[in-house]
């Protein structure tokens, strides 16, 4: 997620995180950090894969929506500023 310096946990993940013990869970938490970051997939078994899948797939929806309002954005401050400064940009 390249531009972009977060991304949100939900506190519902807690009932099926709780289930891994520690280790597991600085396992699953250091693999959503390089997915985030890097786009790095783990090579996860068991209730670390499950658990990093639905992590993941949420992880991808919001940044699908993150990107989409970051364009909507551009395109009304793009349309702002041709209405103000004309299409050519403003000159003084």
């Amino acid at each position: 997620m390249e531009g972009k310096a977060s991304f949100i946990l939900y506190t519902d993940y807690w009932d099926h995180l709780e289930l891994l013990n520690v280790e597991e869970r600085g396992e699953l938490i250091t693999a959503i950090f390089a997915y985030v970051r890097h786009g790095a997939l783990p090579e996860f078994s068991g209730g670390l894969k499950m658990a990093f899948s639905f992590i993941r797939t949420q992880l991808d929806r919001d940044k699908t929506k993150w990107e989409t309002t970051k364009l909507v954005r551009s395109k009304a401050g793009k349309k702002g500023a041709d209405s103000r400064w004309g299409s050519k940009g403003h000159e003084e």
